[in-house]
C-alpha cells in the first residue's frame, strides 16, 4: 500500500459525522456550541435536527427560530421531522445519516408516569454511537406542544355521558333502597357507574368527575341524615377515598387501552391503504396512469383536492387532477404567486405552502417528487383552514414514497427496455453486417473479374463472349441494387419508429412495383388480377412495392422457367388483400413457419441460390407490421405457394372498368 492510500484510509477513520439536537430551549445554544466546538468543516458533517409535531412551530415559537438559526451559522444542515416517538425518531436517523456523534441536552421526562428520559433512551437505541449528553435542565428535546398537551381534555360529549351514567346509576340505587337490600349493593353500583363513566370517556378527569358526582349522590339521597352532606361514619369516608382511586387507575387504563386500539387501528387502516395503493400502482399501465391513482387515492384518503403538476421548462403543467367529494368546481388558474411556489418547491426538493416556512398564504400544501435519479412533478393539496394530522401527514408521505418508488422502477423498466431494443439493434446491424460482407463478396468479385476480363482481353474475346460477360455484370449488378434497396427500407423502419401513410390506388402502386423486377422476369409468365372497382388503400406506397417486387422476385427465383405468376388484390370486408400466388415446386410446411426470419434462406436447388441473403422476407413483415397488419404464407393448389398481406382500405370509389 503506497503512501497516498494510506493517508486516504487514516482521513477516512478520522472523519466525524456530527448531529446535534434542537429544541425551544434558550440553553439550547450551549449544546450547539459544544457540538460545534468539535466541527472541522473541511473534513466533517455537521447536521442538526429538529423533532416537533408540526412544521409550522419554527416559524411560531420565536426561541425554536433562533436556535435554528444559530445553527446554520455554525454550519451544521438543519432537518425538520414530524413524529411523536421523539427517542426513536432521532436514533433512527442518526443511524440513516451515520452518526459518530450525537449531542443532545440533558432534560426531566415530560411526563410523571415517564420512568427514563429520552438520552436514557437514546443510549440505549444507539450502543455504538459516542452520545454527548450536556447538562441543563431548561433544555428539552420534547416540542413545545408535547409539553404543553397537544388538546383540552373538556368536551361536552364527554359530560353528558357522565351525566346519564351516574343519573341510571341514581335511579337503580333509588330502586335498591326501596327494596329489601343493603346499602352495600347501592355503593357496589355507584361504583361500577364510576368505572363505566372512566371508560366511555376520553380522559381519565372524567371517571374523577363520576367518583366526586357518587360521593354526593351517596351520601345526599342514602345517608343519614338524608337531603344532607353530613357523614356519621367515618367507613364511608375510606369508601369515598378507595372509590377516587380506582376511578383514577381505571380511567388511566382506559385511556392508554384507547391509544393502543386508535393506534392499531391507525396502522392497520394505513397498511390497507398502502397495499391498495401498492396494487394499484403495480397494475399501471403508464406514467400518467400511475399519477392519476396516486393523486385519486390522496384525494379519497384527505377529503381534499390533489393536483399533480408536470414541469416543462418554466411552466406547471397540470397533468391530472382528483377533486374532493363536496368540491366538484372547476380549479381556478394558477396565480403567479402560486407557479413561483410550485417551482422552488420543484427546484428545491421540498415542501411548502400551507402551514409551511415557504409561500403559507398559499390554500395548497406542495410536495416534490422527486429521487436522486429525476425529479418528476410537484403534488399540491388543498389544505384550507385545516392542516394534515399527525396520521394523515405520515400516510401522506408513504403514498407519496411508494409513489417515487413506482416512478423509479417505470424509469428503470424503460431504461431496461430502450437498452434491449439497443442491443437487438447492434445484434441486426451486426448480423446484416456480416451477412453484407460474406453475401455481397461473390458479386462484387464476380463484377470485378468481369470488368478485368474485358480491359485486358478485350481484342481476344469474341462478340459471343463479351455480351454474356454484360449481360453477367448487369444481372450482378440489378442484384447488388434490389439488395441495396432492402437494407435501405430496413434500417430505415428500424431508426423510425412510425411511418407516414396516404390513401393510394392499389392498382397503380402493383403496376409500379411490376417495372421493377429482377431481370429474370421475362422469363416467367407474370400476370395482374384487378377486381372491378377501384381499391384504395392506407398505405406508405414506396413501402409497400417493395414488399411486391420482393414477393414477386421470390416468385422468380425459385420456380422454373415458364412458370404461372398471378398479382391480385381483392376487397375483404373493411381490408384490401393483396396476394403473389406461384405454380412452382412450393416451400415445404416445416420451412413455413421460418421464412420470415432474418438471414433464413431456406433449403433450395436453383443456381443462384448462393444469392439469397435471407432478408427480403423479413422486411416485408417488417413493413407490414409498420403499418398495423399482417403477411402470411399458405400452399397454393394444386402446387405452389401464396403469400398475402393486407391493407386497411380508404377512400373507396366504385367505378365502371373501361
Amino acid at each position: 500500500m503506497n503512501t497516498n492510500e494510506q493517508d486516504m484510509q487514516e482521513n477516512e477513520k478520522s472523519k466525524l459525522n456530527i448531529m446535534v439536537c434542537l429544541s425551544a430551549s434558550p440553553s439550547n445554544r450551549r449544546v450547539i456550541r459544544t457540538a460545534c466546538k468539535m466541527y472541522n468543516p473541511e473534513r466533517d458533517s455537521f447536521t442538526a435536527l429538529y423533532v416537533g409535531s408540526s412544521e409550522e412551530e419554527t416559524d411560531t415559537d420565536p426561541q425554536l427560530r433562533e436556535n435554528i438559526e444559530y445553527a446554520e451559522r455554525c454550519g451544521a444542515e438543519v432537518h425538520v421531522i414530524i413524529s411523536r416517538e421523539i427517542a426513536v425518531t432521532i436514533s433512527e436517523y442518526a443511524k440513516q445519516i451515520g452518526a459518530t456523534d450525537l449531542f443532545i441536552g440533558n432534560s426531566a421526562p415530560p411526563h410523571v408516569m415517564t420512568t427514563r428520559s429520552i438520552p436514557d433512551r437514546i443510549v440505549s437505541y444507539l450502543p455504538e454511537t459516542d452520545i454527548h449528553i450536556i447538562p441543563d435542565q431548561m433544555s428539552s428535546s420534547y416540542p413545545k406542544t408535547y409539553r404543553k398537551g397537544t388538546s383540552s381534555p373538556w368536551n361536552l360529549n364527554d359530560f353528558v355521558r357522565v351525566v346519564l351514567v351516574m343519573a341510571v346509576a341514581t335511579l337503580l340505587s333509588y330502586w335498591f333502597d326501596q327494596s329489601r337490600y343493603s346499602n352495600a349493593n347501592i355503593i357496589t353500583i355507584y361504583i361500577l357507574a364510576v368505572l363505566v363513566a372512566s371508560v366511555i370517556t376520553s380522559h381519565q378527569v372524567y371517571g374523577i368527575i363520576a367518583a366526586f358526582l357518587y360521593v354526593m349522590l351517596f351520601n345526599y339521597l342514602f345517608i343519614d341524615p338524608r337531603y344532607t352532606l353530613l357523614v356519621y361514619d367515618s367507613a364511608y369516608l375510606m369508601t369515598y377515598c378507595v372509590t377516587v382511586l380506582a376511578a383514577l387507575i381505571t380511567g388511566s387504563l382506559a385511556v392508554k387501552l384507547k391509544n393502543i386500539a386508535k393506534q392499531s387501528a391507525e396502522n392497520a387502516y394505513q397498511a390497507k391503504i398502502l397495499l391498495e395503493t401498492s396494487t394499484r400502482l403495480e397494475k399501471a399501465r403508464d406514467r400518467h396512469e400511475m399519477i392519476r391513482i396516486t393523486c385519486m387515492q390522496l384525494s379519497n384518503l384527505l377529503k381534499r383536492t390533489v393536483m399533480f403538476y408536470e414541469i416543462e421548462g418554466d411552466t406547471p403543467k397540470l397533468t391530472a387532477i382528483s377533486y374532493e367529494e363536496k368540491a366538484r368546481e372547476h380549479e381556478p388558474p394558477l396565480s403567479e404567486e402560486e407557479k413561483k411556489a410550485i417551482l422552488w418547491t420543484y427546484q428545491n426538493n421540498h415542501h411548502s405552502g400551507a402551514y409551511t416556512r415557504h409561500f403559507s398564504d398559499s390554500p395548497y400544501r406542495y410536495l416534490s417528487v422527486y429521487s436522486d435519479a429525476a425529479r418528476y412533478g410537484v403534488i399540491a393539496i388543498r389544505c384550507g383552514e385545516k392542516n394534515f394530522t399527525e396520521f394523515e401527514n405520515t400516510i401522506l408521505l408513504s403514498i407519496v414514497n411508494e409513489f417515487t418508488l413506482t416512478l423509479n422502477n417505470e424509469v428503470i423498466r424503460m431504461e431496461k427496455k430502450e437498452a434491449e431494443i439497443n442491443a437487438e439493434k447492434e445484434y441486426f446491424r451486426a448480423g446484416l453486417l456480416r451477412s453484407i460482407s460474406h453475401d455481397l463478396r461473390t458479386p462484387l468479385t464476380a463484377i470485378y473479374g468481369n470488368a478485368v476480363n474485358l480491359s485486358t482481353n478485350h481484342n481476344e474475346l469474341t462478340e459471343a463472349d463479351k455480351e454474356k460477360i454484360y449481360e453477367d455484370m448487369q444481372e450482378d449488378t440489378s442484384w447488388l441494387v434490389s439488395q441495396m434497396e432492402n437494407i435501405l427500407s430496413m434500417t430505415r423502419l428500424e431508426n423510425r419508429s412510425a411511418i407516414t401513410t396516404s390513401a393510394e390506388n392499389v392498382e397503380d402502386v402493383i403496376e409500379e412495383s411490376l417495372k421493377h423486377l429482377d431481370m429474370h422476369a421475362s422469363e416467367h409468365h407474370i400476370e395482374c388480377v384487378h377486381p372491378e372497382e377501384m381499391l384504395f388503400a392506407e398505405m406508405d406506397a414506396k413501402l409497400i412495392m417493395q414488399v411486391i417486387v420482393n414477393l414477386v422476385n421470390n416468385a422468380v427465383k425459385y420456380t422454373p422457367a415458364d412458370s404461372h405468376i398471378v398479382v391480385s388484390a381483392e376487397k375483404q370486408d373493411d381490408l384490401v388483400c393483396i396476394s403473389v400466388a406461384d405454380d412452382g415446386p412450393g416451400i415445404p410446411e416445416e420451412d413455413r413457419e421460418h421464412i420470415f426470419e432474418l438471414f433464413w434462406s431456406g433449403r433450395h436447388d436453383v443456381k443462384d441460390g448462393y444469392r439469397s441473403m435471407g432478408i427480403g422476407l423479413n422486411l416485408c413483415r417488417m413493413i407490414m407490421k409498420a403499418h398495423g397488419q399482417k403477411i402470411e404464407v399458405s400452399k397454393n393448389e394444386p402446387h405452389g405457394t401464396v403469400f398475402r398481406f393486407y391493407l386497411p382500405l380508404k377512400g373507396v370509389e366504385s367505378y365502371e372498368r373501361l
